[in-house]
């Protein structure tokens, strides 16, 4: 009232164009100023685009993503999040990547599905070009995650190694090879190598699975807070995940391991896969052909001597000239068949190789439980696709334990192992890729401080970063707010100056006037 009081007594002083500009300014300026506080980025809404590298021995798959923005809800950001709605989406605990592009170098050929066969130097030049070509606006990525096969310098205080494969690698040709190098000068990084993580194909993953399942058990215990009682029936442990243990088994046998939330390093990094087994009664099997040169007990009786696609294919080799007779033209046509370990996919589940893989792996597993009391066992990699192992593994295991440890809830019924020795999370996509996003997530974080500083200095489980991702989330939302509010009351301040000097302008024209 007071307002359309004072514009009558203004319009009789001047001109109605001018008390026409001054009610239009009042509007003008606050929608401005409410534009403006909504389109500015914060500097914590800046885009990040990652790297990632899944080195193996044949093949390299190389990876561009970016990072979406941070959200309180559990499912997949929808597509008008992504840049294109054919991108795939992948979650890693709080974090949601959007994947912008992949390759495989070299790629298969396009008629007969086999690889090329490329030097180091070629895998190398290929993936750095893909690297380049891929590059974000500002000339480097945020972070790049490197995971590897082994063995590898993981030291980043062991100057001479760090980012190599060591001299102990079994593939020759990959011995002594710098990957670190290039790939960071490819990423616009050399000289930021603390945004460069590095470390092998198997703790890589390990890193994404405890990440990602302390997420999803904080998540779960924050809208299901009722402690479970101790005559519950499910075998989910309520107990904070702070230990978990990858195992791949495909060519090699690897063995990734985080304890107390960390990965773990120690003289070099896990090589589990090299421990020795308890054989069945009666094998024979004099060991893999891999194992002759520099591996522990020269390949024989051993996880990956036993359980590997060559031990395997090369058992079965064994096991079929035992029973043929030695047939050279047979042997030589199955010993094709052994290099491309094609053959195991014609076996039965029930042939005699997949009871030895499924002891080996038990064996591995019965280790783990004993001597790092991990919480969780993780079996992938490409053997584990013949998923009938999972409850052979689970059975055999138990039988091995023999009751030692039934004294442990989560070991107590066989049923329960369900629940211990699990799946991976990302085998369809490969988990060593999404391992390496995770080594990027991580270097990223530790280059800005991203949370990550009180995390290391508190000692934080997992689950206290999965709250303060929301709290994060919180105070973006906080300071739009705060935003959108600074603006509109900058805006009506500078619609009020504007009536006023309007209205200082009209009393002066009609002083002239007179």
């Amino acid at each position: 009232h007071g307002f359309m009081h004072a514009r009558c007594n203004w319009e009789e002083r001047i001109p109605i164009e001018i008390s026409n500009s001054i009610l239009l300014s009042s509007f003008i300026f606050p929608s401005i100023a409410y534009l403006a506080a909504m389109v500015t980025p914060s500097p914590s809404s800046s885009e990040i685009y990652l790297a990632a590298i899944e080195g193996g021995g044949t093949t390299f798959v190389v990876s561009v993503a970016r990072v979406l923005p941070p959200s309180k809800d559990d499912e997949a950001p929808t597509s008008s999040s992504a840049s294109s709605s054919s991108s795939e989406i992948l979650r890693i605990g709080p974090q949601t990547l959007e994947i912008l592009q992949t390759a495989t170098i070299p790629p298969k050929h396009s008629t007969t599905g086999e690889i090329l066969h490329l030097t180091p130097h070629q895998i190398l030049e290929e993936t750095c070009t893909f690297l380049r070509s891929h590059v974000p606006s500002s000339g480097q990525y945020s972070a790049v995650g490197i995971a590897t096969f082994g063995p590898a310098g993981v030291d980043p205080q062991s100057t001479e190694d760090y980012g190599t494969i060591l001299s102990g690698s079994p593939k020759k040709e990959w011995r002594n090879v710098d990957l670190l190098s290039p790939i960071a000068e490819a990423c616009g990084l050399s000289s930021d190598l603390d945004r460069v993580g590095f470390d092998t194909d198997v703790n890589a993953p390990a890193l994404a699975e405890f990440r990602h399942r302390s997420y999803q058990l904080a998540q779960s215990q924050t809208k299901n807070p009722s402690t479970p009682s101790s005559s519950s029936s499910s075998s989910q442990s309520s107990k904070p995940l702070t230990s978990l243990s990858y195992v791949t088994i495909g060519t090699g046998v690897g063995v990734g391991l985080i304890i107390n939330s960390q990965p773990i390093h120690g003289l070099l990094h896990p090589e589990g896969g090299h421990v020795a087994v308890r054989p069945l009664e009666g094998d024979t099997f004099t060991g893999y052909s891999w194992g002759a040169e520099k591996s522990p007990y020269g390949g024989v009786g051993t996880v990956e001597g036993v359980t590997s696609s060559v031990a395997l294919t090369e058992r079965y080799l064994q096991m079929h000239n035992e029973k043929e007779g030695d047939d050279d033209d047979a042997a030589a046509a199955l010993k094709s068949d052994a290099q491309t370990r094609e053959v195991l996919a014609t076996l039965p589940d029930t042939h005699d190789v997949w009871s030895h893989a499924a002891n080996a792996i038990a064996n591995l597993c019965v280790s783990l439980l004993l001597l790092t009391s991990c919480q969780k066992i993780v079996l992938g990699g490409g053997i584990m696709k013949r998923t009938v192992l999972y409850d052979a593994v689970r059975k055999r295991t138990w039988e091995l334990l023999n009751g030692y440890l039934d004294s442990v809830d989560e070991l107590s019924a066989v049923e329960k192992l369900d629940d211990v020795i699990v799946e991976g999370s990302w085998e369809s996509m490969g988990s060593g890729l999404v391992g390496a996003f995770a080594l990027a997530l991580d270097a990223h974080e530790n280059a800005t401080g991203d949370d990550n500083e009180d995390f290391v200095e508190e000692n934080e489980t997992l689950q206290d970063r999965a709250v303060m991702e929301e709290k994060r989330t919180d105070d973006i939302e906080q300071q739009q707010q705060q935003s959108f509010t600074s603006g509109v009351l900058a805006g009506i301040g500078l619609s009020f100056r504007c009536m006023l000097i309007s209205s200082l302008f009209g009393h002066g024209r009609r002083r002239q006037g007179r």
